[in-house]
């Protein structure tokens, strides 16, 4: 039930516009995801020269 809530909460009457360009969220999650992935490899790399 609160879901149904939220979701007519949420609802905009506006028409929807063309994006121009990324949103902040868009370029925050792309930085977060290169730093995962180099500090995956980089901790895989590390792990593989003590064995």
């Amino acid at each position: 039930m609160p879901l149904a809530i939220l979701t007519a909460a949420t609802a905009h009457t506006g028409a929807p516009q063309p994006r121009r360009h990324p949103e902040w969220s868009d370029i925050g999650l792309f930085v977060f995801a290169i730093g995962a992935v180099w500090l995956l490899r980089h901790l895989m790399r590390r792990r593989n020269r003590k064995d």
